[in-house]
């Protein structure tokens, strides 16, 4: 059965059925892992084909977006995405595309020996966190969407964790302190999200995929322009930290771009990830290291707490817009919620109907997200502990919802945001210092993955020993509501990995860093490639805007500007427009095109390197 079939299926089950699957134990895996890239399959050719194995219903159920028998017909013809692009770089037998050369080059190397999309993925996760280490990280968090050749989506949670002494009063301390140092560390994730994958997904031996990072951080590489402006901009606290201030400074100043960074305690750690697997950073040495450091150090963070580390195999947030069904992270990330809701409130106003890049057009795209930022921190929690969850996301991504919203948006005139809902208490600040990667191969697997130390270097301490970078994720937490600190919860997120299909072939794979900005920076990318059919590379470099309910304006990046009549029609509209330096997101997306090619480009926002794949430099199927 296509793709597209099984999902309106699934969307007439019950919202009982869907809650009881999410409550259940983890998703099995398939019956065997995804076949590696053979040179002489197109990334397109294989989409559609169907599983050596059979689905359970878990495995192709989605919480479901939307109420079909309201929701606004697919065009027909079915729309085209448009393939090539000036700077765009193409491959037929993948390609991968990050914010750091050293990264996106691991990831092809794999590809090259006959690995798949997900064993890239693991490679590129891992010399992110040597060669990236303000977001590449061991001691951070993230998610992964999945999508096999098959036509078969899997969301992979490996977001941080309350330990189990973690309180309210001692986090809201923690904040009024600076939110930095080992208090505000979190059970780091990404070791155990990335074993995950592997063991579900993987065909490559786990060591091979270790390796890239293990010589990077050995031999050492060349800081990078953007890796060496966030260690600028963090060095005051990290400076202040003795490991981290011997890693990362020289002479008392922080590591210049070009500086060669060399990390033998990281290579290390590495080195006993790669032996003995992912649970070594759970248990044994590794574990040990940490857990005394933060004994020393002020931490919460316990040897028994890194043992009972789980991933999980979460329930992917579906939806469809215009006939692109799209495959996204529901909770613990409320970011899957908001640029669900985004896009399905644009399709039955029809903002594609407003000319490109015009005041109208963006009007109706700030009120849209002006109404899902409002919805999206009371939709989502950690799902282990809000097992209601899939039915408040049903209902709020309902036709019914969506069409009776207070106030309606107004196509003339901006909505202020207090009259959608009277604010709340603050909501914590989301660093934008998150990264994203892109991997798609050649059997039309593909990996969209946003990992995360929270803030730019995180809680900008490294354990004695190790290498590793710590994050500061309990800052994540509120006070109060669905998504207060209790033992092993998983605080809530804006990072919004997706996988997008057509007809049940492969069709994107979008993603970006940014915090609070990145639901909107996905749904700008979004239209761009469907309502106004850019390129990948024009809809990824084309300005982008940012409203976030609360405070009430639109943020504007400064070298990326809408055109000057545009903003003038925002603020005849009740805009209020602020006009700031930091870009918004980075969004390393990648297109497959109907005849199998994949077209690739890294945001010049925080620069990067796609690489495709040609068949003739894949190594033959095994």
């Amino acid at each position: 059965m296509p793709f597209f079939r099984i999902r309106r299926t699934l969307l007439r089950l019950s919202v009982a059925t869907l809650v009881a699957c999410e409550a259940g134990s983890p998703v099995p895996p398939p019956a065997g892992a995804p076949p590696p890239p053979s040179a002489s399959t197109s990334i397109a050719a294989a989409a559609p084909a169907a599983s050596s194995a059979t689905p359970t219903p878990a495995q192709t159920e989605g919480i479901p977006a939307g109420d079909e028998a309201s929701a606004p017909l697919p065009p027909n013809p079915p729309l085209v995405l448009s393939p090539g692009g000036r700077r765009a770089v193409r491959g037929d037998a993948g390609l991968v595309t990050s914010v750091e050369p050293n990264a996106t080059r691991a990831g092809v190397e794999v590809l090259q020996r006959g690995g798949n999309a997900v064993d890239a993925a693991v490679a590129v996760a891992f010399a992110l966190s040597v060669t990236h280490p303000s977001a590449g990280n061991l001691g951070g968090g993230g998610f992964m969407v999945v999508r096999l050749a098959s036509g078969q989506s899997h969301t992979l949670d490996f977001r941080e964790t309350a330990p189990s002494s973690a309180t309210t009063e001692g986090i809201l301390n923690m904040v009024k302190r600076g939110a930095y140092g080992y208090a505000a560390t979190a059970v780091p994730g990404t070791v155990a999200g990335l074993g995950m994958a592997h063991e579900r997904f993987g065909s490559r031996p786990w060591s091979e995929l270790v390796a890239p990072a293990i010589e990077l951080a050995r031999k050492g590489h060349r800081l990078g322009p953007r890796q060496a402006l966030v260690l600028g901009w963090a060095w005051s606290r990290l400076q202040q930290d003795p490991a981290a201030r011997a890693i990362f400074g020289r002479k008392g100043k922080p590591l210049p771009q070009g500086g060669i960074l060399r990390q033998p305690d990281l290579a290390s750690t590495l080195e006993t990830i790669a032996r003995e697997g992912s649970r070594a950073f759970y248990e044994g040495s590794i574990a040990r290291k940490i857990t005394t450091a933060m004994v020393a150090r002020g931490g919460l963070v316990t040897e028994a707490d890194l043992n009972a580390y789980q991933a999980k195999m979460r329930i992917p947030l579906r939806f469809s817009y215009r006939g692109f069904d799209v495959d996204t992270m529901g909770p613990p990330s409320m970011g899957g919620v908001a640029f669900a809701q985004i896009m399905l409130t644009m399709e039955r106003v029809k903002a594609y109907e407003a000319p490109e890049g015009s005041g109208f057009s963006l009007h109706l795209f700030v009120e849209a997200a002006r109404r899902a930022y409002a919805d999206r921190r009371r939709a989502s929690a950690d799902p282990d502990f809000m097992p209601e969850s899939s039915a408040h996301i049903a209902r709020l991504l309902s036709g019914a919802y969506l069409d009776s919203r207070k106030p309606p948006i107004d196509r003339d005139r901006a909505t202020a945001s207090p009259d959608i809902v009277a604010a709340p208490e603050p909501d914590p600040v989301e660093s934008q210092q998150t990264t994203h990667f892109s991997v798609v191969d050649a059997a039309g697997n593909a990996v969209a993955c946003t990992v995360t130390l929270s803030a730019g270097f995180g809680a900008k301490v490294v354990v004695p020993g190790t290498g590793v970078v710590l994050s500061n994720a309990l800052a994540g937490f509120t006070p109060s509501g669905p998504n207060m600190v209790a033992p092993g919860k998983r605080m809530q997120s804006s990072m919004t990995p997706a996988i997008v299909s057509q007809n049940g072939r492969l069709a994107l794979v979008l993603g970006s860093p940014g915090g609070d900005t990145i639901p909107n920076t996905l749904a700008q990318v979004f239209r761009n490639l469907v309502d106004y059919r850019m390129t990948i590379d024009e809809a990824v470099e084309a300005p982008r805007l940012h409203h976030q309910w609360l405070p009430d304006r639109i943020r504007v990046e400064q070298q990326h500007q809408p055109a000057r009549k545009a903003l003038e029609d925002l603020r005849r509209r009740g805009h209020l427009l602020e006009i700031e330096a930091t870009p918004i997101g980075h969004a390393n997306s990648i297109l497959v095109d109907a005849a199998g090619m994949a077209w690739g480009h890294a945001d010049s926002r925080e620069g990067g390197v796609s690489e495709g794949l040609r068949r003739d430099q894949a190594a033959p199927r095994r």
